[in-house]
């Protein structure tokens, strides 16, 4: 699975979910979207069991659960994967259930959207996360990021999934603050080599635009890396894996 990332800059940063909603329907308003109530949407092909979910308006989530499934792949799918709902609310978005989340846009055809990347693979999807605490993806060419407070405590931490089925895949955590003296970490004040650069706050983030394929992706659509700036008011910046 190959994968890129647009993560803000700063790190920290974990928009409202009003922000989010407002987000979603820019996105689809230019195209980069599935929309339900477009003329082409009955054109789109969901075939996989998560992909089903999103049938009805594009768009399946996945959200972290206690792992009570004993390796039943049909189970451990419907307690994660919901339908997203057209209009996503903040109480939706807020409930407590849905403090690790993934978004997903599955693309079946990119000639009926405007590609979010410029090499466009032939199904894609296009993913929201949210998170309270940082992910940090491993991949290829994603060097760690050092997470030590400064009292010494590792902030690091993996899901581990023998307790629980976690909604982000092949990444790891680093805790917002710090149990043992309360500390907030900021993982811009660190940094991480990517692609053979270093770069302040690595690939840490508690909200990205992710876009996932079986093959190759390019690099994001400056249109799409525009929007998400304007409707934020920050600078984002590109990762890939």
């Amino acid at each position: 699975m190959h994968a890129r990332w647009l993560i803000a800059r700063g790190n920290v940063f974990a928009p409202s979910a009003l922000a989010v909603g407002k987000l979603v329907d820019a996105l689809r308003a230019a195209n980069f979207l599935p929309d339900p109530r477009s003329p082409d949407f009955g054109k789109l092909a969901y075939e996989s069991a998560r992909e089903l979910y999103a049938k009805e308006t594009g768009a399946y989530a996945v959200h972290t659960v206690e792992n009570t499934f004993g390796g039943d792949t049909n189970a451990t799918v419907k307690a994660t994967t919901e339908s997203v709902p057209l209009e996503l609310t903040k109480d939706w978005l807020d409930d407590g259930d849905r403090e690790e989340l993934r978004l997903v846009w599955p693309v079946s055809d990119a000639s009926l959207l405007k590609p979010p990347v410029r090499a466009v693979p032939g199904r894609y999807a296009i993913e929201l996360h949210r998170a309270i605490e940082y992910v940090y993806p491993q991949a290829k060419g994603i060097e760690p990021l050092d997470a030590t407070c400064k009292c010494g405590e590792d902030l690091s931490f993996e899901w581990d999934e023998d307790e629980v089925v976690p909604a982000f895949r092949s990444a790891t955590g680093i805790f917002a603050e710090c149990d043992e003296c309360s500390r907030t970490f900021d993982p811009a004040k660190a940094t991480a080599e990517i692609a053979g650069e270093e770069v302040a706050g690595g690939a840490a983030y508690r909200f990205a635009l992710v876009v996932t394929a079986d093959t190759p992706i390019g690099a994001f659509d400056p249109e799409l890396v525009s929007l998400l700036e304007k409707e934020f008011g920050r600078s984002f910046y590109e990762v890939a894996g």
